[in-house]
């Protein structure tokens, strides 16, 4: 904070040092052609007329003026103007010179940046994530197309590059070979791919644990490109994923609005709407309730109301079981209005209004006031190309401009929330990673009298380091025992479910045996015949065959959960190679 003042200070003090050396100028200026002409009469030079004395006004401000080369008596107004002009002129020599050196100075710094983050893109998503990464005091590169002027760039503590980004070249200069992260966030997914692909061939064996986010607009060809990352090993000096703003956004506002039961009632909502938001927040509703409910038989209810509806429902469902296992889903293929005068009895918890007219989303929370009676919490719209328009329903100071309703109408600036870096870099092992986490917890719950760590049945975010690092790895590792068995993983496309043969489920539950073997051994745990965490001792460091039943059939079940675990995150296990052939990769 005391940096940001402090950068503020120096803006103000630069501003009014140049607005004192403009007013100098015309000073000078004024005064110049009053002494001037005072001069001309006193003298008595000939050609004392307007311009010749406006002319030769101008000359002070380059160190002469041809009057006054023999001079020796001069007007106190002139010598304060032949004095003042030099000064003004050598102040705008320094300024020049300053920009052009501070732009080389810039240019050479980025080139030269290490350990830095690099935005692509001249889209608002990427404007806004560079002001992040810079508030968050992370040395930012800004790659666009257009240049932003050195203006902008120092005020917003930026350093910046013109250029295509999908150009290796262009990327080097912005020192991709030695940055930490680059996001890829223009307004086009391919040229967000390519970009990724460019620093691909950019980075260095020295850039090991470089990370690129590379941002899809449609959320079906984001699990797509996840499903082909998720298959293959890191690329030597490259860590990469992709990213779905509207399904960040979702996650924050579902971290600031969990859905919680109330006096055991179920939560019954309404989602309008055919953005892309909408498909997003009710697979996430989904799977925030299923993680929250007391019972596998309570399920939230919720009305999905947009064009064709039951269509849209349908395949979301055939994408995403989990949509059956927590709600209990009704499509009406109408609008909000008329839903609302054919069903007088309907009654929500919340309502959201996700259209893609963000215009007509707004347009229903205002005028649609039966949601204001029917709505027990509030009627929120999610808004992007409107987000300025939220601080005027209220600001953090509590000020607001519009009603509100009584605290019923809630604008959400979604892609501001969800252009968060750390929340970019939750990528799709650390999304797996939860996923298993949250299938045990829920399978706990499920079955409480099997015997549990009670330090593991706690939220993500609670949970400890060593148990999610784990998490992540036994995620890490999908992709390689996939492979094992002549599989890989692609979008979902329909309800069916993989099965694993006895013979897989063996093998990939020893696998697993073994990789947490290693992992646990390398975190410094040793052989115990009881389990004592502060002294890391443990009784599972035993070869297959030595493992009491109950442990290898816990390994068992965490590879029968595989299909079921990636089909929560809008993926399905296919097969590449028959099974009856043989397999020629390694488990590992």
């Amino acid at each position: 904070m005391d940096m940001a003042v402090t950068s503020v200070d120096g803006r103000r003090t630069t501003t009014v040092v140049r607005l004192a050396f403009v007013a100098l100028a015309f000073v000078a200026l004024i005064l110049g052609y009053i002494g001037l002409d005072t001069y001309f009469v006193e003298q008595r030079l000939e050609g004392h007329t307007f311009l010749n004395v406006a002319y030769f006004d101008l000359q002070l401000f380059v160190l002469g003026s041809d009057p006054l080369q023999n001079a020796t008596s001069l007007p106190p107004t002139l010598q304060v103007a032949r004095f003042a002009a030099p000064a003004v002129t050598l102040f705008a020599l320094a300024e020049a010179a300053r920009l052009l050196l501070s732009t080389e100075f810039s240019r050479f710094r980025t080139r030269r940046a290490r350990g830095h983050a690099i935005v692509c893109g001249d889209s608002t998503a990427a404007a806004t994530l560079a002001r992040n990464l810079a508030r968050a005091q992370r040395r930012t590169v800004l790659i666009r197309s257009r240049p932003i002027g050195p203006l902008a760039t120092r005020r917003e503590h930026l350093l910046s590059v013109t250029g295509d980004a999908t150009d290796p070249d262009v990327l080097r200069g912005a020192g991709a070979a030695h940055a930490n992260v680059i996001y890829a966030c223009t307004d086009d997914s391919a040229t967000n791919v390519a970009i990724a692909a460019a620093a691909g061939r950019v980075m260095g064996d020295d850039s090991v644990g470089t990370a690129v986010y590379a941002q899809i607009h449609d959320p079906d060809r984001a699990v797509a490109l996840q499903a082909r990352r998720l298959g293959v090993d890191d690329a030597p000096g490259l860590r990469l994923d992709f990213f779905n703003l509207d399904q960040l956004a979702v996650q924050v506002l579902l971290a600031d609005r969990p859905l919680e039961p109330v006096s055991g009632a179920i939560p019954r909502l309404l989602v309008a709407g055919d953005a892309p938001f909408a498909r997003a927040l009710l697979v996430s509703l989904a799977r925030d309730w299923r993680l929250r409910r007391t019972g596998p038989a309570k399920r939230i209810v919720v009305d999905f109301v947009r064009p064709d509806a039951p269509a849209a429902l349908k395949l979301l469902r055939s994408r995403y079981s989990i949509l059956d296992q927590a709600c209990t889903i009704t499509a009406y293929d109408t609008d909000v209005h008329t839903l609302l005068a054919e069903r007088p009895s309907l009654t929500y918890d919340d309502a959201y209004l996700c259209y893609q007219d963000e215009e007509y989303s707004l347009q229903v929370a205002l005028t649609a006031y039966e949601l204001w009676h029917r709505v027990a919490g509030t009627v929120l719209v999610p808004v992007d190309r409107l987000a300025g328009l939220t601080d005027a329903f209220g600001d953090e100071h509590g000020r607001r401009l519009l009603d509100q309703v009584h605290g019923k109408i809630k604008l959400f600036p979604k892609h501001a929330a969800a252009c968060d870096p750390d929340l970019i870099a939750e990528d799709l092992v650390e999304r797996l990673a939860r996923l298993i986490h949250e299938r045990y917890v829920v399978a706990c719950r499920e079955h409480p009298d099997e015997p549990t760590d009670p330090a593991a049945l706690v939220e993500w975010a609670a949970l400890d380091e060593e148990r999610r690092a784990s998490n992540r790895s036994q995620a890490d590792s999908i992709g390689a025992k996939l492979r094992a068995i002549g599989c890989t993983i692609v979008a979902r496309s329909g309800p069916g479910e993989f099965t694993l043969s006895t013979e897989e489920i063996e093998d990939l539950a020893q696998a697993e045996q073994q990789r947490w073997a290693r992992e646990a051994a390398a975190a410094g745990w040793r052989y115990g015949s009881v389990r004592d965490p502060h002294a890391r001792r443990t009784p599972y460091l035993l070869d297959w065959a030595e493992l009491p039943d109950e442990r290898r059939e816990k390994d068992r079940s965490a590879v029968r959960d595989l299909p079921a675990i990636l089909a929560d995150a809008g993926f399905q296990i296919v097969r590449i190679a028959d099974p009856q052939l043989g397999r020629t990769a390694e488990l590992v």
